[in-house]
């Protein structure tokens, strides 16, 4: 039996002290990196989210122009517009380090409109959002102050329905 007097303790313990911080100093960056990373696929699936929310909101009512037309952009103060704006403004504001930017795209594309009977209008209605991710920790020392940057863009048909004007 091999007995250890106080001056091998205290090797034994010192060793142990080295290997956890040796150990912590690897993992602590790995763990930092992962959360990082995280952020940005949280904040991939809410941009995606929103896009998908917003072209399904301006394709909910009539398109901006009752006429057909093929790529109309669609701008500020035009109803489609209006209604992807207040979607992304109103219920995809958050609290955590990214923010889905107000200023979104829209195109419409009008394929055709029934007159006096009344109908379904054919169309779609495209809408680009932009979402801007501060990564908190190491990849937000990459990239810096400006984010990171990710766009998303969803096409959705045109639901309106044209009332019958000869009833």
């Amino acid at each position: 039996m091999v007995v250890y007097g106080p001056a091998q303790w205290q090797r034994k313990r010192g060793q142990g002290l080295a290997e956890v911080v040796g150990v912590l100093v690897c993992l602590v960056p790995v763990v930092l990196l992962v959360i990082d990373l995280g952020m940005i696929a949280i904040g991939a699936g809410l941009n995606d989210q929103a896009c998908r929310d917003a072209a399904r909101a301006a394709a909910s009512g009539p398109p901006s122009d009752l006429s057909k037309g093929e790529n109309r952009q669609v701008g500020s103060g035009t109803a489609p517009y209006d209604r992807a704006a207040a979607v992304v403004k109103k219920i995809y504001s958050t609290n955590l380090p990214m923010k889905v930017r107000e200023s979104i795209e829209a195109v419409e594309t009008v394929r055709d409109i029934p007159t006096d009977i009344g109908g379904a209008v054919d169309g779609e209605v495209s809408v680009k959002t932009t979402i801007d991710i501060f990564p908190p920790f190491l990849a937000g020392a990459v990239v810096g102050p400006q984010g990171v940057a990710l766009k998303c863009t969803h096409t959705v048909p045109i639901t309106y329905v044209v009332p019958n004007k000869n009833p």
